[in-house]
């Protein structure tokens, strides 16, 4: 079969870890937060994880506005030697450094992005898709990054459907709110099966976190 396209691109993830360590080495949270609002997009990410592959990677970022609804592209990278199509996501705080509401997204633009990468695997394509999310590490939880919860308000309990796309995320405590879902970075580079509450996958999807508590920028991996 050869190497699977989870080999690649966790290289391709260290390498970006690294150059936002020396690129930001001193810089605390809050400081960083600004930069994370203000300097970077999704392209951003996409490009430094597409970079290694030279020629042979094409963004499609962009095609999909340009082209029928029935046709939407459903990835952002495809990496023609391969046969590789990798999906990106770059996570923002929901509230900006300016105290403004930041270009955020709603969980269900992340369920069309799991959905896509199951659908992909379920039909015999494993080890040749991914579904990328990266993100500084400038706020205290995971959860000012992405909804988790079951309802609005600042911090509403867990939604344990949402949950269990994040194994590297744990709480002491019970009930779970989304405050309390911290980072376990003793799973960090391991592959992590996704146990879903789902009636339609029963495929095997997977989930690596790369990262460490001092990293300026975290990934997840799932393919």
């Amino acid at each position: 079969m050869g190497p699977t396209i989870d080999q690649y691109i966790v290289a391709n993830c260290l390498y970006t870890i690294d150059e936002f360590n020396i690129l930001y080495r001193g810089w605390d949270k809050p400081e960083l937060k600004i930069e994370a609002d203000e300097k970077f997009n999704e392209m951003d990410i996409t490009v430094r994880i597409g970079y290694p592959f030279k020629q042979n990677a094409h963004y499609t970022a962009g095609e999909s506005a340009r082209i029928k609804k029935a046709q939407k592209i459903n990835h952002d990278l495809y990496i023609a030697q391969r046969d590789f199509k990798i999906e990106v996501k770059y996570l923002k705080n929901w509230i900006s450094s300016a105290n403004t509401r930041a270009a955020s997204k709603n969980w269900s633009v992340f369920q069309q992005d799991f959905d896509w990468l199951m659908d992909e695997i379920d039909s015999d394509k494993p080890g040749k898709v991914a579904f990328v999310i990266g993100w500084f590490n400038c706020v205290d939880s995971f959860s000012q990054l992405i909804q988790l919860g079951t309802g609005n308000g600042a911090y509403p309990l867990a939604d344990e459907r949402k949950r269990r796309y994040f194994p590297f995320l744990e709480a002491n405590k019970v009930p779970v709110y989304t405050k309390d879902l911290k980072y376990c970075y003793k799973k960090a580079y391991m592959e992590l099966p996704l146990d879903l509450i789902s009636s339609k996958y029963k495929g095997i999807y997977r989930c690596m976190f790369i990262g460490e508590e001092k990293d300026k920028f975290h990934f997840a991996i799932y393919f």
